[in-house]
């Protein structure tokens, strides 16, 4: 399973653990000890993914997933009221809503009133 929550978070799984993967961009010239190429040239930027956390294989363990994605996402906005704090919190939970209703069979949808 492999599925993308928000631009910034995955959700993927092993035998035994749903698991969170966050989003990271390395800038190799904010290394410590960088030194430019003589030529001048400047090193690409990356993307890379890295486990976020380890979540149990049960209905628990993907809502408890779901709502620590929310709160990550939360943490990382830059809302200054409360009102903007809202809409980042919706934002979210519609964009992961989507994102795994996307992945389901039509048999199976998350309810989205259950997490707004």
């Amino acid at each position: 399973m492999n599925v993308k929550l928000t631009q910034d978070y995955a959700l993927t799984s092993n035998e035994l653990n749903f698991i969170v993967r966050e989003r990271y961009i390395v800038d190799p010239t904010r290394a410590p000890g960088y030194k430019a190429p003589e030529d001048g040239s400047i090193p690409e930027t990356r993307e890379k993914w890295r486990d976020a956390g380890y979540y149990p294989l049960t209905s628990a363990g993907l809502t408890a997933l779901i709502d620590s994605v929310r709160m990550r996402t939360v943490a990382r906005s830059d809302a200054a009221s409360l009102a903007e704090l809202r809409d980042v919190v919706r934002a979210a939970t519609n964009e992961m809503v989507a994102a795994i209703n996307g992945e389901l069979t039509l048999e199976f949808k998350v309810a989205q009133h259950l997490y707004n």
